[in-house]
């Protein structure tokens, strides 16, 4: 009899290969065959066992304006609470309520089929009020991008998806105020290539910026500002290139920098790439470094310019960069990987209680629940979603597998920026 760790171990395996999202798991061959990130994605996870979150982000490709105001959910981050040092571990809090009680205008439907025919595919939250889609107009290949007005419950397209190449695959989609920027690849082919594409977010036709090969190619995330568009290597090394047109260029001093959100970039401390933490913060445009303190036993620790995430053993914690207000987490709330990402003062967590997914909400010190226990469920910058009617089952012979059965109706969609705007003013 398998107990939980053999099942935590088997689904990390699964999520790490399987990047397709709720309404999809059994698309997962496909999925790894276009995906071949290890980051930045939307992870398949099992609410009836503690496992990955992610974000895919990226960590995700948040998108910024440079020299701009920060769009929504760069404030929310900006404006994360610093927290009081503590020894022990935080209280454990009562009983979660549901993610509704916070703001039940931040929880919306969105039908799973598509005007045209195909599956619409979440791939962002733009604003309290907007989630980004594409559309498919074949087996997992986006044909459309569209913007989902949460209040009216109607979709808006802003273009076409144009697939240049014969097994062409869009990938991230990022946005700020006034583009949509995505970049795409050919995975099935061995050549290593990519381009960039960006389109108004008033619609229009979309353009290509560049046709990458080489080390450029190789994109881990993508933020879209307002005169470039940005990305990383999995290398190391951040690129620009105007939104105007033009070449590519590397930006300086980059080579061991990996893109957060703009301006924002980080390298890596030693260790195993599930295990490695954030070693220094880098602001990209003023240049400044923010040396980020690691006490001993911590792993995936993350880190914006405000506020770390981490674990320990088996407790979680957060802590400012130079390790000041250090605090632990409660018990309710536990991170299995090192993919959870906060958005502002909220932290979408592997939860604990009735094995329901959770947000921690790092300000009142509360703990909220989303979803149902069983429910497959994706999440890409700002925003988490799932399929109400499907339930994840796992089945086991040599090998266990999870697959997703029943659904394919409509989205549950959390908008985090939504939720942001829960906060009384102070």
């Amino acid at each position: 009899m398998r107990d939980e760790q053999d099942l935590l171990r088997t689904l990390h395996s699964a999520a790490d290969q399987a990047r397709s999202v709720p309404g999809g798991l059994t698309e997962a061959v496909a999925a790894r065959r276009r995906r071949r990130r290890a980051r930045h994605r939307a992870q398949v996870t099992l609410a009836a066992a503690a496992v990955v979150l992610v974000a895919g982000g990226t960590a995700f490709a948040l998108s910024r304006g440079g020299g701009q105001p920060a769009d929504p959910a760069t404030q929310a981050i900006a404006t994360a609470t610093a927290i009081p040092s503590s020894d022990d571990p935080a209280p454990t809090s009562a009983p979660p309520e549901h993610i509704t009680n916070l703001n039940p205008k931040a929880v919306t439907k969105i039908p799973i089929k598509a005007v045209n025919g195909g599956k619409y595919r979440v791939a962002a939250a733009l604003s309290p009020t907007e989630i980004l889609l594409t559309a498919e107009k074949s087996f997992e290949k986006a044909g459309q991008v569209l913007i989902y007005d949460t209040p009216a419950k109607s979709a808006r397209l802003l273009g076409d998806v144009p697939s240049p190449r014969e097994g062409y695959f869009a990938q991230d989609f990022v946005a700020d105020d006034r583009s949509v920027a995505w970049w795409g690849e050919t995975p099935n082919n061995d050549d290593v290539w990519a381009d960039l594409w960006v389109i108004p977010r008033t619609g229009g036709e979309a353009r290509q910026l560049k046709e990458l090969t080489g080390d450029a190619a190789e994109i881990e995330n993508l933020n879209v500002t307002a005169d470039h568009v940005v990305w990383s290597v999995r290398k190391g090394g951040v690129y620009r290139i105007p939104l105007a047109g033009g070449e590519p260029e590397k930006i300086q001093n980059s080579d061991d920098l990996h893109l957060d959100r703009w301006p924002w970039a980080y390298a890596l401390g030693p260790g195993k790439m599930s295990e490695r933490s954030h070693s220094r913060l880098v602001n990209l445009e003023t240049g400044q470094t923010i040396d980020v303190k690691v006490s001993e036993g911590d792993r995936g620790v993350y880190c914006t310019s405000e506020l770390c995430i981490g674990s320990n053993g088996g407790t979680s914690f957060t802590q400012r960069p130079d390790g000041s207000g250090r605090r632990k987490l409660p018990a309710e709330v536990s991170m299995a990987g090192p993919e959870e990402r906060l958005e502002g003062d909220l932290l979408p967590a592997v939860g604990t209680h009735e094995t329901a997914p959770l947000v921690y909400d790092l300000k009142r010190d509360r703990v909220f629940m989303f979803g149902k226990s069983g429910v497959g469920f994706g999440r890409l910058p700002g925003v988490l979603w799932w399929d109400d009617d499907a339930r994840m089952v796992e089945t086991c012979d040599d090998v266990c597998t999870a697959a997703e059965k029943g659904g394919g109706k409509e989205y549950t969609v959390v908008n985090l920026l939504a939720l942001r705007d829960s906060y009384p003013s102070e």
